[in-house]
């Protein structure tokens, strides 16, 4: 589960060099924020809140995509298992 197409202007992330990030990102479900407007499948930078309240932010995101990964797993009564 990913929250796509978020962007930020600047002083809210950096990268793993320390470099301010600014641009688009997206939140990954186990990851949490990743450089870029969508999760792709090749390698890329994994960013770091630059301060607690983007902390939180990225956190209630992560708590969001959970709760309806678990949501839509219980509505279409997905179980891991064919039940046969």
């Amino acid at each position: 589960m990913v929250r796509t197409e978020q962007y930020t202007s600047g002083g809210e992330f950096k990268l793993p060099n320390g470099t301010n990030y600014v641009g688009a990102y997206h939140v990954h479900v186990v990851r949490g924020a990743m450089v870029g407007a969508y999760h792709k499948e090749t390698p890329h930078d994994r960013l770091t809140p630059s301060n607690n309240r983007v902390r939180r932010l990225i956190q209630n995101i992560i708590q969001q995509l959970q709760l309806e990964n678990s949501s839509s797993k219980r509505s279409t009564g997905s179980s891991g298992s064919s039940g046969y």
